[in-house]
Order: C-alpha cells, then sequence, then structure tokens
C-alpha cells in the first residue's frame, strides 16, 4: 500500500498492484536511437507490470500502524510476511512465464542485496540470504530448461538480465517518486542504454501534473501515466475493522502526469 497524504489533509490510498501497472506505463515507449528498446519486449513488460502483485492478498485485508494510521508498504509488514509477498509474486509471475518470475526474483533480490548490510538480526539476515539463494536457484533453473532456445539464451545472459531488471527498477522508482511523493528531482543510476549491460544516469523532474526526463529514452515526445486508489477523509482507526469498512466506501481518486521530453 502507497499512502499518499493530500493537499486537504485526505489519505490516497494506492495498491501495489495499481503502482505496479503505472511502472510500466513509464517503461512500455522504453527505446528510441539512443536507448535500446527491452528485449524480450513482452515478457519484461509483463513482468513490470506484474512486480507487486505479490500484494494483492495483504491489501484486502490491511494492517494499520500502532498509532492507527493506514500502514504503506514502507513502515511494513514484518520482514517474514513481506519476504513471503515476494515469493508469492514471483511465483505468479513465473506461471506467466518463468522469465517474468526471475525479473521479479531479480528485482527484489537487488533490493534486498543493497540492504543487507543494515540488518543487524542474525535470524532475518537467514531469512533474506535463504530469499536471495531460492532466486539463483529460479534462475538456474530457467537457464537449464531453455537452454536450447537461442532468444531465451541471450535474455538469460547476466548482462541482458540485469538491462532488463534495471528497467524494471527504473519504472518502480519513477512511479513511486509521483505517487508517494518523493522529491521533485532525482537521478536514476544504472538505466539501461543498449540493453547489453551499457548503463546512464538518467534525471527526472516532475511537478503537480508533468514529468520530464533527460536524456529521454522514449520512442514518443510526450505520453500520460495515471494511478488511482482511494481517497479517505479519517487519517486514524481504532481497529483494522473500521478501516476496511472506510475503504470500502471511499471514492476512487485519479492522479495523471504528462511525461514531455525537455526542450
Amino acid at each position: 500500500m502507497i499512502v499518499r497524504e493530500m493537499p486537504d489533509g485526505r489519505l490516497l490510498c494506492i495498491h501495489q498492484t495499481s503502482h505496479a501497472l503505472m511502472a510500466a506505463s513509464f517503461c512500455r515507449h522504453w527505446g528510441n536511437r539512443d536507448f535500446a528498446r527491452p528485449e524480450p519486449y513482452d515478457i519484461t513488460l509483463l513482468a513490470i507490470a506484474q512486480h507487486d502483485n505479490g500484494w494483492y492478498e495483504w491489501e484486502q485485508q490491511p494492517e494499520l500502524r500502532p498509532d492507527g494510521y493506514p500502514m504503506d508498504f514502507i513502515h511494513g509488514p514484518q520482514a517474514e510476511t513481506k519476504l513471503d509477498l515476494w515469493r508469492r509474486g514471483v511465483a505468479r509471475a513465473w506461471a506467466q512465464h518463468p522469465y517474468a518470475g526471475v525479473l521479479v526474483g531479480n528485482h527484489a533480490a537487488y533490493l534486498y542485496q543493497g540492504g543487507l548490510e543494515d540488518v543487524t538480526d542474525p535470524s532475518e539476515r537467514r531469512l533474506i540470504q535463504a530469499f536471495l539463494d531460492e532466486q539463483q536457484e529460479r534462475q538456474d533453473l530457467l537457464r537449464a530448461r531453455f537452454g536450447q532456445d537461442a532468444a531465451m539464451a541471450r535474455a538469460l545472459r547476466p548482462a541482458v538480465l540485469e538491462s532488463n531488471t534495471r528497467l524494471l527498477q527504473f519504472g518502480d522508482s519513477a512511479s513511486l517518486q509521483v505517487t508517494i511523493p518523493w522529491a521533485s528531482r532525482r537521478t536514476f543510476p544504472r538505466c539501461p542504454l543498449d540493453g547489453e549491460g551499457t548503463f546512464v544516469s538518467i534525471e527526472m523532474e516532475h511537478g503537480d501534473d508533468t514529468i520530464t526526463f533527460d536524456p529521454w529514452p522514449f520512442d514518443v515526445d510526450h505520453f500520460d501515466v495515471t494511478i488511482h486508489g482511494r481517497l479517505l477523509s479519517q487519517r486514524r482507526f481504532d481497529h483494522a475493522a473500521a478501516y476496511h469498512a472506510a475503504l470500502a466506501e471511499a471514492p476512487y481518486h485519479c492522479l495523471t502526469w504528462q511525461v514531455i521530453r525537455p526542450e
């Protein structure tokens, strides 16, 4: 869950699955004279659009923080539960296409590897390491099963696999940047340039309803991205049942930005 504080004090509660669809919108037009289109295109876009589908069940019965404020993905749930969400999401993506499952697992692995040094609880470290090992096993299994498929063998080369995973992370980060929202300007490192392991940094800048990227990695000069959520007037709840009832009755609200090539 993403919980966005609106200017009037209301809360916009956005599902991770909706965020993932918006992440794919940022990547659908990727590729021009300077930036290579991801390959395999359809499967990579599938992975981006499905990368948070493991949250589906949790978001049907979302939790509250100790102070009664709606819990977002940053503040919970607990580590073991969150790892299980990732496992479920990887398995679902894998069922649609194993390469999509590997990309989702790779994305999660990058996130956990980046913060592993900060985890001080030995039992939590073991849980994370077990999850990382599982993702490597999935990669090995896919290589064994598709070893004779030339296109898939190329897609599984480490440089190509990282390129497609980094594209997923670009879409993920761009969506979060405007939805939460975070700072109006951010530089994304390691954005895929040639799809073969060459990466560049891209600067994103966003306002209330526009977004720009420099350099421009897309094949069109502008496009729209949209996300929806439930708009809550109440900010804190005495118990989860009251929160769930308020969510069920809350009106939908959409946010839209135009992504524009900088002048």
